[in-house]
């Protein structure tokens, strides 16, 4: 309950890019708790990570703040899954690619979460309709594989909901691309 209400209030007025109706962005990390706990067996840490994988790197709470609410264990994941700053910034292809690097080297629990991530971003990545050339789509998409790539091992279910996931966001971008092409 406490990392659910920490990821609410970090993320408060944060919205997910849709065409129509933006969620609530805390949805997105609810999302990825919920593959989470339905394709692995992570426990009670591996949970709150996941409800709080993106709420260093989106606000102004502290890795400092989550390991003194959450623990050392709960912290190191979450640190796995964080972007520093000099990240953040650089060109998507490229910030895939760092993400890619990164996570290979991290423990197996925040590898699975990771997948969940780039599977929850890919299941909503239809949702953002015209907000982003389709270019930039199958740019994300392309660096969502790279970073799932480096990911592989441990969570072979966790990777298949990926897989489909993906295959998905893929059709409906080449379906865009074809239709803007015809225009």
């Amino acid at each position: 309950m406490a990392a659910a209400a920490l990821a609410v209030a970090a993320h408060d007025g944060q919205r997910r890019k849709a065409e129509r109706d933006p969620a609530p962005y805390a949805v997105h990390v609810f999302a990825v708790a919920e593959l989470v706990a339905e394709h692995t067996d992570l426990g009670t840490d591996g949970a709150i990570a996941a409800v709080l994988h993106d709420t260093v790197e989106d606000s102004d709470v502290t890795l400092a703040e989550v390991e003194a609410r959450f623990g050392t264990a709960v912290a190191a994941l979450v640190a796995a899954l964080t972007d520093d700053g000099a990240v953040a910034r650089l060109p998507l292809a490229q910030r895939k690619a760092a993400q890619a690097a990164k996570i290979a080297a991290a423990p197996p629990a925040a590898r699975a979460i990771k997948i969940a991530d780039q599977t929850s971003n890919m299941r909503d990545l239809p949702l953002s309709g015209r907000l982003w050339p389709v270019a930039r789509c199958l740019t994300y998409i392309a660096g969502a594989r790279r970073v799932v790539d480096a990911c592989r091992g441990p969570f072979p279910a966790l990777e298949d909901a990926f897989d489909a996931a993906a295959a998905a966001a893929q059709s409906w971008a080449e379906a865009r691309e074809r239709e803007e092409s015809a225009l």
